[in-house]
């Protein structure tokens, strides 16, 4: 994304200069990092406590991931234009690839459900 919009012009100037899609690269590089992080700190919790102890972290990534996956590839997509969908670049079978993520290995909602329980039953009374 950030070399198209280097090189693409479009009403006179590069991409890259318009806010919109400067927002739409920030966005990006701060899911990512935000994911890479989740990740660092989960594979973290599993060296130090074991993989029980990173369940909540797990499910965390099993739904941040893909989000941040196709959320990226959106803007990418977004950002090339029409071609975005051409069989030109793998943008589109990136998304497709990406949105499959969501559901391989359970849906998210199913993720989100038992974080959630996980995460409330660590505030009840005992």
């Amino acid at each position: 994304m950030c070399q198209r919009v280097a090189n693409r012009i479009a009403f006179g100037k590069p991409l890259a200069e318009q806010g919109m899609v400067q927002d739409w690269i920030a966005q990006s590089q701060i899911e990512i990092e935000q994911a890479r992080l989740l990740t660092l700190k989960t594979a973290w919790i599993i060296d130090t406590q074991g993989k029980k102890a990173a369940m909540n972290e797990i499910a965390m990534i099993k739904i941040a991931v893909p989000q941040v996956q196709t959320n990226v590839v959106n803007r990418a997509i977004q950002a090339f234009g029409a071609a975005g969908l051409s069989e030109d670049f793998p943008l589109a079978s990136m998304w497709a690839h990406g949105r499959a993520l969501h559901i391989v290995d359970g849906p998210d909602e199913v993720h989100k459900r038992s974080l959630a329980r996980s995460v409330v039953q660590q505030w009840q009374p005992r």
